[in-house]
């Protein structure tokens, strides 16, 4: 499990945010490699963006308010049990999950998970 920092976005909910959000930061070659976009939770937008300075400077520029999350990132294999696996080694060291997100690609044979926990140091140690 690898220590990852997300961007807690504090958009409008409006149509168009997120467009924008993403329009401008592809501007300035920032990737996004994990994004949860959920309006009816506090924050609206989770997201991982490299490089992440120049992220913030984006939001900054767009009177976007943001804060920093740390969270870890892990890849899984594409088969029945693999997150399952996971999220009992983080149980069985007492780390709760707050929320976790993820994708895969089809054709891929690993998906990405992005999750908030309540010990991420803890977590990082965690194989």
């Amino acid at each position: 499990m690898a220590r990852v920092t997300q961007l807690l976005v504090l958009a409008e909910h409006k149509p168009g945010s997120l467009a924008q959000i993403c329009s401008e930061l592809a501007k300035v070659a920032v990737n996004i490699t994990a994004i949860m976009a959920a309006h009816d939770q506090p924050g609206g937008i989770r997201m991982v963006a490299t490089p992440v300075a120049a992220a913030r400077k984006v939001l900054e520029q767009l009177g976007i308010t943001y804060h920093e999350e740390e969270g870890i990132a892990v890849r899984l294999g594409d088969r029945p049990g693999a997150l399952g696996k996971v999220t009992r080694k983080l149980s069985d060291a007492g780390i709760n999950i707050e929320y976790a997100y993820g994708s895969i690609v089809k054709g891929e044979n690993r998906a990405l998970i992005v999750m908030g926990v309540s010990d991420v140091a803890k977590a990082e140690k965690l194989v």
